[in-house]
């Protein structure tokens, strides 16, 4: 989405939201306080304040409406990019160390051995809930594992 300077500078939490997670929601605010649709673009919100500069109020408005929405969601964008940066961070720097792989492959064998003692023992001397604690358990471990490996990688690498 491409914002002019004319957005920016009459609602600038709308135009620093533009592209994020956030950015449905602060279009949508801004094109209900102008009478447009919903399904209206940024571009389309400059067009109207250009053509109807009056309106250029009610984009204020719309701006501190969707910073008073954003604050009471508690949401700080900021610490958001930051806490990204740093997951990034920790997978470059721990993708060559051994530690994490060798504590994943052994997860990955206690819980099949596991699975599999649990399988032969006859059905009267398995405790149940000893059972769903350690599996439960072992798939927190083994869920923990994939995501440091493989969530917020949206490229190939070569």
């Amino acid at each position: 989405m491409k914002l002019g300077g004319l957005l920016k500078s009459l609602a600038p939490t709308i135009a620093n939201a533009a592209g994020g997670p956030l950015a449905g929601m602060a279009v949508k605010i801004a094109a209900s306080k102008l009478g447009l649709p919903s399904t209206a673009t940024a571009n389309e919100i400059e067009d109207l304040i250009e053509r109807e500069p009056d309106k250029a109020v009610s984009l204020k408005l719309a701006d501190n409406e969707f910073k008073d929405r954003i604050k009471e969601m508690e949401i700080d964008l900021e610490s958001f990019k930051v806490e990204v940066e740093d997951r990034q961070h920790a997978r470059e720097t721990f993708k060559n160390d051994w530690t994490p792989k060798v504590f994943c492959i052994l997860t990955l064998v206690l819980y099949g051995a596991f699975v599999l003692m649990v399988t032969m023992m006859p059905h009267d001397q398995n405790d149940e809930t000893i059972i769903s604690l350690v599996l439960g358990q072992l798939s927190g471990i083994l869920g923990t594992a994939a995501a440091f490996f493989y969530s917020g990688q949206s490229t190939k690498q070569s």
